[in-house]
């Protein structure tokens, strides 16, 4: 191996040689010592004869020696030599450099042409270190984040730091890196030039408010991007899937086309059901197919192996199968035609198809003749169900005291709204279940029907965006002046703040009234399909209180590296679970909060003794499989543009600008030698010289 040397500042030493000159120019051209002594005027003393004024040759080698050695050691010291430690340039000088580097799930993706991504990416930054100036200092920023160490380091100490790290499925934010590299910059208050270096496959996602990024004015941007972007990647996600949505979950498949192979199994030991699905389009809705049930385990993967990212081919899922809730719906009018039935729109909404597909619902509709429904009431079993009552002009004697027998043993009841209604009769024979008082028949006069829907809405808050918009707009006409009643909850508002949705608690049961016709008597609203139907299922879910039906409204699946909630039943709070490593906490209302895992795949809760309480799945993110990317130079040109003056502020980090290496203690050392020898040498020199018999 070659030994090479470099020096942190080279112009000293060039400066301590050219020194040496002087050295020279004192011994060549000092003048000879002379001393004026008084005399007599006898002229006794023989005259001195003449003698040349400057000497031509060195008298005193080991002094000139020893100057000229500490003129060079001076030199030396400060130009701090060391060893080479790689084939950097001396003419870039020491820099202060940030690299943000991207350690997603992509990067792990493998090709048949090369290396890895994640290899090319850390080879690049590994030939950038080398290429630095080793009294540099560089920092690391990645995302997903991880632990990099101390913040300004050497580049060599870096290289130590980067052949340990690895991608990460958990989830992470190129933005948030570039804050963060902007922030260390603005910090770092030395006079090196400054750089940001941003190596990875550059995908699009996470980018998407770059416009809001400021970095330092000065600083150089360099982007580079690895692996192979025009490489296809076949993935597959879990649509997000609102509260107690109709649908249990769709597959979005990214990539091209591809059949699937669904595998389902209820509670881990029962059969295991298994079937292909053709992908006639990017996103396929699944139905539950088997019999049983409880947790259903649902693993969905490509029939064909497809691409180098092996993470996003299958996906997990899981959910809470219970038995099919009973609807009775009250039908003032059975011998009328079906679709002119006051409850048609309810029937169909709640089973919307024939077929396969109608397994999707959890409700099974039963349209029960008004004159048969005290009966049909009075002879329902404890299982949990649901009544509707419409708009009636006229009911039984005693219907409502068995209705109001049903909703106490734990059932619900939904009344709506309608013109048939006289609201004095009303309110005084339904009084113990209705949780509002009915007033005057009012109009719209206004475009929008309802205010904003937000994610948190009590009971709309899992529809889609587009849906909720278009709920705004429901196209309703009337409604009554309503007054709730003490202990009611209005649960769904008017954009005018008229209730829309009151929900009433009638001892172990729920009773609700929405303040519109479930037919099209008040509005167009049951007409728009896609909107009535999830709507209608989740007023429905408003009012199921049973532990099965809570679980199944709870989401079964979470990310990798993104924190998530998950419900078990309320009966096992504040009682300790575990799932693997992780110990877990469960509320009064049986949530287990901020779940975070590392990995992919099922877990299992249980309890301290091992007993089975729930799974939970966990997918890659969805956006690393999307293969949309960023031009290096249409982002270098992007973050150049967010450069920006600004005023730092904050503790500078201390920055040793000590050498690497520890030659220039022991060049002080000998010059410290050279500095106590020297004076010794020069005094003795220039001591007189007394000659014995002469007197002055």
């Amino acid at each position: 191996m070659m030994f090479s040397l470099v020096m942190i500042q080279p112009w000293f030493a060039v400066a301590g040689l050219a020194s040496v000159g002087l050295a020279i120019w004192m011994h060549l051209y000092q003048r000879a010592a002379s001393r004026r002594m008084p005399i007599s005027s006898l002229r006794l003393v023989p005259e001195t004869p003449p003698v040349a004024r400057n000497r031509r040759k060195i008298q005193h080698w080991l002094l000139f020696l020893l100057r000229t050695l500490g003129v060079i050691l001076l030199g030396a010291a400060f130009a701090r030599p060391g060893p080479s430690t790689g084939n950097f340039s001396l003419t870039g000088g020491r820099e202060a450099v940030v690299f943000v580097l991207d350690r997603s799930g992509s990067m792990a993706m493998g090709t048949t042409e090369g290396p890895s991504v994640w290899e090319e990416a850390l080879d690049l930054v590994r030939k950038r270190l080398v290429e630095l100036h080793p009294q540099s200092r560089v920092q690391l920023v990645c995302f997903p984040p991880t632990e990099t160490g101390e913040d300004w380091v050497s580049p060599s100490a870096m290289r130590k730091v980067v052949a340990g790290l690895t991608p990460s499925l958990a989830e992470g934010h190129p933005l948030g890196a570039l804050r963060e590299a902007a922030e260390a910059l603005a910090r770092f208050r030395s006079d090196m030039p400054e750089s940001l270096d941003v190596i990875g496959d550059l995908q699009r996602l996470g980018w998407d408010e770059i416009d809001t990024l400021t970095l330092p004015e000065e600083l150089r941007v360099r982007v580079s991007q690895v692996g192979y972007p025009e490489a296809a990647n076949r993935g597959l996600s879990l649509r997000v899937r609102g509260r107690d949505q109709l649908r249990r979950g769709a597959v979005v498949a990214y990539g091209g086309p591809s059949a699937l192979v669904v595998r389902d199994q209820v509670d881990g030991g029962g059969d295991l059901v298994e079937w292909e699905n053709p992908l006639p389009d990017d996103v396929l809705e699944l139905p539950y197919r088997a019999p049983t049930n409880g947790w259903v385990r649902r693993e969905v993967a490509f029939l064909q192996a497809s691409d180098g990212l092996a993470e996003d081919d299958r996906l997990f899922d899981t959910f809470y199968v219970t038995p099919e809730i009973p609807v009775y719906l009250l039908e003032p009018h059975p011998e009328r035609e079906a679709f002119l039935q006051t409850t048609f729109f309810l029937q169909q909404a709640l089973r919307p198809t024939e077929g396969e597909a109608a397994e999707d619902s959890r409700f099974l509709p039963r349209m029960v003749p008004l004159d048969e429904a005290v009966g049909a009431l009075l002879d329902l079993d404890d299982r949990e169900a649901v009544v509707v009552i419409p708009p009636l002009a006229n009911w039984p004697v005693g219907l409502p005291a068995a209705v109001e027998k049903t909703v106490r043993k734990g059932n619900g009841v939904v009344f709506f709204a309608g013109p048939e209604l006289q609201p004095q009769d009303y309110t005084e024979d339904w009084a113990t279940l209705l949780p509002v008082r009915l007033g005057n028949v009012l109009s719209f006069d206004r475009s929008l029907t309802l205010p904003p829907i937000g994610e948190t809405h009590p009971i709309w808050g899992g529809l889609s965006e587009a849906l909720r918009r278009r709920l705004r707009k429901a196209p309703l006409k009337k409604r009554f002046a309503l007054e709730p009643v003490a202990g009611a909850e209005v649960t769904a508002r008017y954009a005018d703040d008229v209730p829309l949705v009151t929900l009433r608690p009638v001892g172990s049961g729920r009773s609700l009234f929405v303040n519109t016709s479930p037919n099209r008597a008040w509005g167009d609203w049951p007409a728009e399909g896609a909107l009535f139907v999830p709507t209608i299922h989740m007023l429905m879910s408003t009012v199921v209180t049973s532990t099965p039906q809570l679980l199944r409204n709870s989401p079964g699946a979470g990310i990798v590296g993104v924190p998530f909630d998950i419900r078990v039943d309320p009966a096992r709070a504040n009682v300790p679970l575990r799932a693997g490593e992780l110990t877990l906490q469960v509320d009064a209302q049986g949530w287990i909060r901020n779940l975070l895992f590392d990995r992919t795949g099922f877990f299992e809760i249980q309890t301290e003794e091992g007993l089975a309480v729930r799974p939970v799945a966990v997918n890659v993110p969805p956006g690393e499989s999307q293969r949309e990317f960023y031009a290096p130079a249409i982002l270098q040109r992007q973050l150049e543009a967010r450069r920006r003056a600004s005023d730092s502020d904050g503790n500078a980090p201390t920055i040793s600008l000590a050498s690497e290496s520890g030659w220039w203690r022991w060049i002080l050392t000998a010059l410290a030698v050279v500095w106590l020898i020297e004076p010794w040498l020069a005094l003795g020199r220039d001591r007189p010289t007394v000659r014995k018999g002469v007197e002055s």
